[in-house]
């Protein structure tokens, strides 16, 4: 299995970026393995599901918030009102910090994943939105980061390795940060692989 992947997301954009891409979800048990194991295992899957779902909801919410308007807001305080806003940040962060300490327990009780090697398995993920300065600039071309995605379930965002200005680059990061992923397997065990994520801004 190669050491590293490089994940493409494009964007076409008009008033703003739009990624369209189905979620997926954590495979079944594939290995022998205990009740225990099993137990766990289906856990995972689901508490994964449900912190990919909350983030796609969030994202459907904003897409929606956009559509038809001449001038999209770069933060989304602007779109969403502050119950809104809580509401949906606070069913992200338990749901995914629910998926994230059981994939921390299986890690402390030394289970095996009961899965072949793989790559990181991406759940959800969203857009890079276009800022109003990149739009002033007509700016387009391509974002390169360098990530890792860690063995714990969380992204660490390395470098940026081509960056577009105009808070292009940080709004490409912002999005990398919310990806929810299931990480790379070795020998039973969730390893940390590195990674660069490709964000192409093109106008049309």
């Amino acid at each position: 299995m190669s050491n590293m992947t490089t994940l493409i997301f494009t964007a076409l954009i008009v008033v703003s970026v739009s990624i369209q891409t189905p979620s997926r979800q954590i495979p079944q048990a594939a290995l022998n393995s205990s009740d225990e194991v099993k137990q766990w295992w289906e856990q995972v899957r689901a508490a994964g599901a449900d912190a990919a779902k909350a983030v796609g909801e969030k994202e459907a919410i904003l897409k929606e918030k956009r559509t038809g308007r001449v001038r999209i807001p770069d933060d989304e305080d602007e779109l969403l009102s502050k119950k809104d806003r809580e509401r949906l940040n606070a069913e992200i962060a338990a749901t995914k910090g629910k998926y994230l300490a059981l994939l921390r327990e299986g890690n402390e009780k030394g289970y095996r994943v009961p899965l072949p090697d793989s790559r990181p398995i991406v759940l959800s993920r969203g857009p890079a939105r276009y800022t109003d300065a990149a739009r002033k600039a007509k700016a387009q071309g391509i974002i390169i980061l360098s990530i890792k995605f860690q063995s714990d379930g969380t992204l660490k965002v390395v470098e940026v390795v081509n960056g577009l200005g105009f808070g292009l680059d940080e709004q490409a990061i912002a999005a990398t940060r919310k990806i929810v992923f299931l990480p790379s397997i070795k020998d039973g065990a969730f390893v940390n692989m590195p990674s660069r994520l490709e964000y192409s801004f093109n106008l049309y």
